[in-house]
């Protein structure tokens, strides 16, 4: 079972006629009244009338009870809409107005209520946006300026993804950091395996003081979702480019090179924290000591309505950096920002 709620569905039945609401019933003996919203990924999302919609981990989880109409995907991919959920003996039973029943075990569920997208309708639209801000006056005149914005468009058999960061920094007046880069990524999902895709993407980054115009990178690759869960989330790809560098002073470039890109988020300190490392790669075939490493690290911490924090770091290494530019560069701030 991909989702491991089964304890928490076990026991899902229809209440009786007199009930008027959803019931989730804890470990603890608590229980909460209100509308269950969705399960899956070992979370179920329920609606309270004291507390708004709250996620409960399925490990804290006795029985829900519901009398309202669901939708239930199950694992083979069959979708039964607005059904009512009874227990038999050592099955469950999907009954609706004119339709015939429908027997499952519990293991067999993949979701409860899932998002339209999810059912082949649209996409999910995420995304989220930060800055970094910092003005400084007095002994010296510093303004720093850093923002990062991402955004995806996700269905069940495709996925685009677009990103952008700037960076500027003045002192006295003086440019002393001036860089952006920019990606668009096109991912193909398997039919097969939807955690397997393919994909195209083109990056474009600029850097004044690394003396570069435009570097251009375009390749296919082949990536992996290999973990998704609220603990530990891993998505990795693997492919050839063609990168294309355009310098100011040096001479012009272009050589053909693989590149990796890798990302991992983690809730585990709890609190909706979160975790998250991104670090992609690109090797010189011609030049194998020309590698170019980006690694960004941090904390997010939430705030309110999709207001968040960060605490970040980022580590940009360049192999082939020319003249008497340094090959790291190293950069630390905390960020505001809004997701979606």
């Amino acid at each position: 079972m991909r989702v491991g709620f089964g304890v928490a569905i076990a026991a899902l039945t229809l209440t009786a006629a007199g009930a008027s609401a959803d019931e989730l019933f804890l470990k603890n003996g608590s229980r909460l009244v209100g509308t269950l919203v969705s399960a899956e990924a070992d979370v179920v999302r329920f609606d309270t009338p004291f507390a708004g919609t709250i996620d409960v981990k399925e490990e804290n989880i006795q029985r829900v009870v519901t009398e309202s109409g669901v939708t239930i995907m199950l694992e083979d991919g069959r979708v039964l809409r607005d059904r009512q959920i009874n227990a038999g003996s050592g099955h469950l039973i999907a009954s609706g107005d004119g339709e015939p029943n429908v027997l499952f075990q519990t293991g067999e569920i993949d979701m409860i209520n899932p998002e339209p997208w999810k059912l082949g309708e649209g996409y999910e639209w995420t995304g989220e946006a930060s800055v970094a801000l910092e003005t400084e006056r007095g002994n010296s005149d510093t303004d720093e300026w850093d923002i990062t914005a991402k955004t995806s468009w996700r269905s069940i058999v495709d996925r685009y993804r677009v990103g952008f960061t700037q960076e500027i920094d003045k002192n006295e007046g003086d440019k002393t950091s001036d860089n952006w880069n920019a990606r668009l990524n096109y991912d193909r999902f398997f039919k097969s395996n939807p955690d397997n895709y393919w994909g195209v993407r083109t990056w474009f980054e600029y850097d004044r003081f690394q003396d570069l115009d435009l570097r251009t990178t375009v390749g296919p690759y082949l990536g992996r979702q290999f973990l998704k869960k609220p603990i530990l989330s891993i998505q990795g790809e693997l492919g050839p480019v063609w990168v294309d560098e355009q310098f100011d002073v040096a001479e012009d470039d272009d050589y053909p090179g693989a590149l990796w890109d890798f990302q991992a988020t983690s809730d585990i300190l709890g609190f909706g924290t979160t975790l998250y490392v991104r670090h992609d790669g690109i090797v010189n075939f011609d030049s194998p000591d020309d590698l170019i490493l980006n690694t960004r690290f941090g904390i997010r911490m939430p705030v309110i309505y999709g207001f968040q924090t960060a605490i970040e770091g980022l580590w940009e290494y360049d192999g082939g950096a020319v003249g008497d530019v340094d090959d790291l560069d190293e950069t630390y701030n905390f960020r505001i920002g809004y997701t979606w």
